[in-house]
């Protein structure tokens, strides 16, 4: 077996003696040479390579702690993932070459659960299906913080990477209370409240004493998180939720105001609402027709126009919910209604026990309006699941429109099934002039790139979207692959210039946005060098490559934006 090639202008670590130690903590079976850790973490969504020397299968947070001790003693780069399910943002691989991957789906256990407050203390391999599973188990009125990303991801890593759900507490770092991680010299790092002997009190408020420092382990290189307290949504008593389309899109500006009122007025009630463009909701209905598909590799706008007669979809449509008690749903309602009608060509209300009901009534329809009615009956039931904290894999399809849809094996698993994505997730402010030229941005280049414009935009408060663009392709074509790179690194620059960041990276694309001349950047690096000095936890993930001794590799990287 080779050694991975150590970043250029570093000194080399001591990879063999480092391996000689994992084995002698963990046993020769989880401790994976190079040629299994690349088959097993190096198949990603977006098409890139990387060199990765071995992976290592820890089971306790015990191990972790020797895992990194050994790893600083010898100076090599490990990588930490929760369950390696980072579809579309790299999935389980490095930022860059050389690193050997610590999988922490091992560490499953939920620690701690208190069913007053409604806090539940859990390891990074607990996946969002594993916590519905102990909530139903216990009888807990508690909402899981649902994603998209499907069951089998785990909370603690969308947590660490700021992700975000349409279930009550839709940012869910907000819903972090404390955390523990093991820093790159292999010391334990506890919120400060716990460090004074009052883990309890820890547990239950956010910001601790003095400087608040668990927000540098999201999105960033300063240790391993191995243990996470959060606070769950508790399910409410009355729920709705509600389902609107527009037919014009020259009026999207009003329904961006209707929909930043809603915000505003019910915030607390209401769910972060969906707007999604018709081509993401016939990405999401109906199968890929290539045979539309002509000379601009895209589907002609005639076509889409047709498709969304045909299946009802308008140019805009979009989803919320709302929750609390009965008579507070009630008049939310009324408040919805007041707002959003005006603004919509159609506006409904729906319950779980009504979604039912059209599901039995579409089962007994005959022909081409049965079909409809079910395929309507079915997505509506699997979104107000999703609003109500149950894992669904439903959002996942979407990435598998240009395979033809999903195969039949289970759980659902993009980078294993060939599926090409790049997610472009930028924020846009919630002010209808630069929704318009977000809109704008977002379909003029996908299209001149050849790629299919899916947008959503999502409220994260009354002030900002966050916008979701999956850059869809077959991983199996080459020239796919290229385009939707070039596509991916038009967005992100053209997106800067009008403004509109992302607040979350793909790891090839780190090295466009961290700069280490800036005074953010270069503050990053500054803390980068006085906590991890020779880098050695997840070098190049959101921090200047240059903070630490080593460097960025070269990268076995394919189609990479760079």
């Amino acid at each position: 077996m080779r050694d991975a090639p150590h970043p250029p202008g570093s000194p080399a670590g001591d990879l063999a003696a480092a391996r000689e130690g994992w084995i002698a903590l963990l046993g020769e079976e989880r401790v994976l040479p190079q040629d299994v850790a690349e088959r097993r973490y190096g198949i990603c969504t977006a098409g890139i390579r990387r060199t990765i020397p071995a992976a290592l299968l820890p089971a306790s947070d015990v191990e972790v702690i020797e895992i990194v001790r050994i790893a600083h003693r010898c100076r090599v780069p490990i990588y930490p993932i929760s369950t390696g399910h980072n579809w579309g943002y790299g999935t389980a691989n490095p930022a860059v070459d050389g690193c050997v991957v610590v999988d922490l789906s091992r560490l499953d256990r939920i620690l701690d659960f208190d069913p007053e407050l409604g806090l539940v203390t859990l390891e990074p391999g607990v996946t969002q299906q594993a916590l519905a599973d102990f909530l139903d188990r216990g009888g807990h009125p508690f909402l899981v913080p649902t994603t998209g990303a499907g069951p089998t991801c785990s909370i603690l890593g969308n947590a660490l990477e700021r992700g975000y759900g349409i279930t009550p507490v839709a940012d869910h770092f907000a819903a972090v209370t404390s955390l523990e991680a093991v820093l790159p010299d292999g010391t334990v790092y506890r919120s400060g409240l716990s460090e004074l002997g009052a883990r309890e009190v820890d547990r239950a408020f956010k910001w601790g004493i003095g400087p608040y420092l668990d927000g540098i382990f999201t999105q960033g290189a300063f240790g391993i998180v191995t243990r996470m307290t959060l606070a769950l949504a508790r399910r409410p008593s009355g729920f709705a939720g509600f389902f609107f389309s527009l037919r014009d899109p020259g009026r999207l500006d009003r329904l961006v105001s209707a929909v930043r009122d809603v915000e505003a007025r019910l915030e607390g009630v209401v769910s972060a609402i969906n707007l999604m463009n018709r081509h993401r909701v016939l990405a999401m209905t109906i199968p890929y027709p290539p045979e539309l598909v002509g000379q601009g590799r895209t589907l002609p706008p005639a076509d889409v126009e047709r498709l969304g007669r045909e299946y009802q979809i308008m140019a805009w449509t979009g989803a919320g919910a709302l929750y609390g008690e009965p008579a507070v749903v009630a008049a939310a309602r009324r408040t919805v209604r007041k707002l959003l009608r005006p603004a919509v060509d159609r506006l409904w209300f729906m319950t779980p026990a009504r979604a039912a009901a059209m599901a039995r009534l579409s089962a007994l329809m005959p022909g081409v309006i049965g079909t409809r009615g079910r395929r309507v009956a079915a997505a509506v039931q699997s979104a107000l699941q999703i609003l109500l904290g149950r894992p669904s894999d439903v959002a996942l399809h979407v990435m598998y429109w240009k395979l033809g849809g999903p195969p039949g094996l289970r759980p659902l698993d993009p980078a294993r099934d060939g599926c090409g994505l790049i997610w472009y997730t930028p924020l846009v402010p919630l002010k209808p002039p630069a929704v318009v030229r977000y809109v704008e941005h977002v379909t003029s280049t996908c299209l001149a790139h050849g790629m299919e414009p899916l947008i959503t935009l999502t409220t994260m408060s009354p002030r900002c979207f966050d916008s979701s663009v999956p850059l869809l392709f077959d991983r199996g074509d080459e020239e796919q692959a290229r385009r939707a790179a070039a596509c991916y690194r038009a967005l992100l620059d053209e997106g800067l210039a009008l403004g509109f960041a992302p607040y979350r990276l793909p790891p090839d694309a780190m090295r466009r946005v961290v700069d280490g001349t800036s005074r953010f950047w270069s503050l990053v690096g500054s803390l980068k060098r006085a906590i991890d000095p020779d880098g050695i936890v997840a070098p190049g993930r959101y921090a200047p490559l240059g903070a630490t001794r080593p460097s960025a590799g070269t990268g076995l990287i394919r189609s990479a934006p760079e």
